[in-house]
């Protein structure tokens, strides 16, 4: 400290000396330098560009330090924030593992060897006007659907399918989320069905689980046969139990066990009546709330909202979007592809 201050006093008494000098010389004319504030412009843009060169060095370094360390996820998901890395970004970084946004923010989780993971390749995914289309390596097409509820109101199936919709998972009812838990069916169930079914579409039913019981899974599966009842359907009957967002719901506190027995249940069920049961979720449900591994005889009907799916193990349809417009339904309606034929 005492060496510095006497150079600082050194410095001050160097530029005193310089000063006196100049001022026993005649005073030259001001130059006007037109490109001041250029030069003020550099000295800021080196000034940001030197502050973007420490952090990707510094990220540089981190990257560097968590491929050759073992290090807690906990660490990883701070790193992430504080460096606004990508779960993209992070995938590259753990190609054995599948890293997404789940329950308790960014999770890296090993990839199961019990879960076949898809085939897919997503360079066959192209998109236009909202609406997304795949083809297959061996050149087949993927079908476009919606899926469908009384909100939708009243729906022209004829304009819909000459939309160049193929298919439709209508509601077949729900169960409410309230203590009672009341099961209900949906307004328009039966018009939907009958009106899709008429216009040649292929047509599957969904229902909006709240069960907190094995008992009450069965009595909601029960509840979907009783209603389909003389009617025909070619796809899936689908058990959609998920996390009520807006609101409290009577699943909140449903462990992953008890989840996935309910959701067996239901799909048991329906499978021996002699439909084919598929389960809805998104990336959180599927990863987070339920254990698929438990659960492997049944197909998957993925809710992702991104414009390619990361989820890495096989799903049979993609909702990929809640927002979409088609010919005959007014307002927005879920938008889906189905990938893989129905088997």
């Amino acid at each position: 400290m005492e060496n510095q201050i006497k150079d600082q006093k050194r410095e001050t008494t160097e530029e005193t000396s310089e000063q006196l000098g100049r001022s026993l010389q005649p005073t030259p004319q001001k130059r006007k330098w037109p490109g001041k504030k250029w030069a003020m412009a550099l000295c800021v843009a080196v000034a940001i560009f030197g502050g973007l060169c420490l952090k990707v060095y510094q990220l540089h370094n981190r990257v560097e330090w968590l491929l050759e360390n073992t290090v807690a996820k906990s660490t990883i998901r701070d790193l992430a924030y504080q460096y606004g890395l990508t779960t993209t970004f992070l995938q590259k970084l753990f190609p054995q593992s599948y890293v997404y946004m789940g329950a308790n923010g960014i999770t890296i989780s090993p990839l199961k060897d019990d879960l076949a993971q898809h085939s897919y390749d997503w360079s066959g995914l192209s998109e236009e006007n909202g609406r997304y289309q795949y083809t297959a390596p061996d050149g087949t097409q993927a079908l476009a659907g919606v899926d469908v509820s009384t909100y939708n109101g009243d729906i022209d199936w004829a304009a819909v399918k000459a939309d160049g919709i193929s298919f439709a998972m209508i509601r077949l009812g729900f169960r409410g989320y309230g203590e009672t838990g009341n099961l209900v069916l949906d307004d328009k169930f039966q018009q939907n069905i009958q009106g899709a079914t008429a216009a040649g579409l292929d047509v599957g039913v969904y229902f909006f689980s709240q069960a907190v019981t094995v008992d009450e899974a069965v009595e909601e599966a029960e509840y979907v046969l009783d209603a389909l009842e003389g009617d025909s359907i070619t796809y899936p009957v689908i058990f959609d139990l998920e996390q009520v967002a807006h609101d409290e719901a009577r699943t909140d506190d449903l462990s992953v066990e008890t989840a996935t027995e309910i959701t067996q249940a239901f799909c048991q069920t329906i499978a021996q009546a002699g439909y084919q049961p598929m389960i809805y979720g998104n990336v959180t449900w599927l990863m987070d709330r339920i254990d698929l591994t438990q659960l492997t005889e049944y197909e998957l009907w993925l809710a992702q909202y991104q414009s390619t799916p990361t989820f890495p193990y096989q799903f049979t349809m993609w909702q990929y979007s809640h927002q979409g417009s088609v010919a005959g339904i007014e307002g927005n309606v879920d938008l889906n592809l189905l990938l893989s034929p129905i088997s």
